[in-house]
C-alpha cells in the first residue's frame, strides 16, 4: 500500500423512470423500480498516501484533519469506515465534469468512486455489485437518507438498467432495445443547465417525513418504471417520452422539493410542443432533460433561450480504475 496512487472514474446518470420509490421507507415495504441510463460525464476520485494529516480537495476547498473522526467531509470519512481501510491518512481528491448538486447523482458517483480508490488501495479484488452495496450503505445509512439506493447501484455498474429494490436487496438488468433505438432516443434527447443547486437530502428527508401520504404516488411511479422499461425494448419513443414527463408531473405531487414557478413555466413551454421535460434527481437540480420524440428540438431551443444547453451522451460503462 505504501506510495501507491489510485483513481477511479465513475459515471453520472440520467433518471427516466420510477425514481424516488428506491428510498428506503418505500423500498422496503413495497418495493422499487427504475429506469435510467449512465452519461459520458462523471467523477474523477484519487485517493494516495497523505504526507500529513487526513485531506479532502473538492469542489474548490480543502479539509484536513488528524483524526478521521474530524473529517469534516462525511461521505469519505463514512465511506473509509464502511470499508474498514485502517491504514495511515489519505489524500482523497474530487472532480466533477458537471455540476455538482445536479441532480445527476454526484453523491452517489463519487462514494461509489470513493469505495472503489479505497478498496483498490487496500488490494482488495471486489465486483461492481460489492461496491455498489457499499456506496448504497453510506448514503441510506451511515449517512440517514443522504439519498436512495439507486444512484451508488447505477453509478457503479453503467449502463441502461432497469433496476428493482427491495430495500437493500438490489437486482439490475441490462435492457436491449430494439437495433439502432439507443440511438434514436438519444438524438431526441436535449439538456439544459437550469442554474440550480440544493440539498437533495433536505428534499428527501420531507418526501420520507409524508410518506404515508405519498403512497398513492409513489406507486404510480414504481407502475411508470415497469411500463417505462416494456417501451424501451419493443423500441417506443413516443412512449419513453411521455414517461419522461409523466415522471416530472408525479413528483410535482409528492412532498419535497420538486416544483416552483420556474419548473411549471419550463414544463408548460415544452409540452406546447409536445415534447417532455423532467428535472432529474430528489430536488429541482441544475439541470433539465428534454425528450423531442417528433423532432421538436429547434422548436424547444427557441422555446428555452434562457437555459444553456450542454451536451451529454449516454454511456455504457461503470466505475473502473483508471
Amino acid at each position: 500500500m505504501s506510495g501507491r496512487v489510485v483513481t477511479t472514474f465513475t459515471p453520472l446518470r440520467v433518471p427516466f423512470a420510477g425514481g424516488l420509490t428506491d428510498l428506503k421507507e418505500y423500498a422496503e415495504r413495497f418495493g422499487g423500480v427504475t429506469v435510467s441510463a449512465t452519461i459520458d460525464r462523471g467523477a474523477v476520485v484519487t485517493a494516495a498516501p497523505a504526507a500529513g494529516p487526513w485531506r479532502v480537495e473538492w469542489g474548490g476547498r480543502t479539509q484536513e484533519a488528524w483524526r478521521l473522526e474530524d473529517l469534516d467531509v462525511d461521505l469519505v470519512r463514512e465511506s473509509v469506515l464502511q470499508v474498514g481501510y485502517d491504514g495511515p491518512p489519505l489524500t482523497v481528491t474530487v472532480s466533477l465534469d458537471a455540476a455538482d448538486h445536479g441532480g445527476l447523482g454526484a453523491s452517489g458517483a463519487v462514494t461509489v468512486g470513493v469505495v472503489h480508490a479505497l478498496r483498490a488501495l487496500m488490494g482488495r479484488s471486489v465486483t461492481v455489485e460489492e461496491v455498489a452495496a457499499d456506496a448504497a450503505h453510506v448514503e441510506v445509512e451511515r449517512l440517514g437518507g443522504a439519498s436512495g439506493y439507486h444512484d451508488p447501484h447505477v453509478c457503479a455498474r453503467g449502463g441502461l438498467l432497469h433496476v428493482t429494490y427491495r430495500g437493500a436487496d438490489v437486482a439490475a438488468r441490462r435492457l436491449e432495445p430494439p437495433a439502432g433505438f439507443l440511438e434514436r432516443f438519444e438524438r431526441s434527447l436535449l439538456f439544459f443547465e437550469t442554474g440550480r443547486a440544493a440539498s437533495t437530502k433536505a428534499s428527501l428527508r420531507r418526501l420520507a417525513d409524508g410518506i404515508a401520504g405519498a403512497l398513492e404516488v409513489l406507486h404510480e411511479i414504481k407502475a411508470l418504471g415497469e411500463a417505462t422499461a416494456a417501451a424501451f425494448e419493443r423500441g417506443d419513443l413516443p412512449a419513453v417520452a411521455h414517461a419522461i414527463g409523466e415522471q416530472q408531473r408525479l413528483k410535482q405531487r409528492l412532498p419535497g422539493a420538486f416544483v416552483d414557478g420556474f419548473v411549471e413555466a419550463v414544463g408548460a413551454a415544452v409540452a406546447a410542443l409536445g415534447a417532455s421535460v423532467q428535472f432529474p434527481g430528489g430536488k429541482i437540480g441544475a439541470y433539465a432533460v428534454v425528450c423531442c420524440p417528433d423532432g421538436q428540438q429547434e422548436a424547444v431551443r427557441a422555446a428555452l433561450p434562457g437555459l444553456r444547453e450542454v451536451r451529454f451522451r449516454l454511456a455504457d460503462g461503470g466505475t473502473r480504475l483508471v
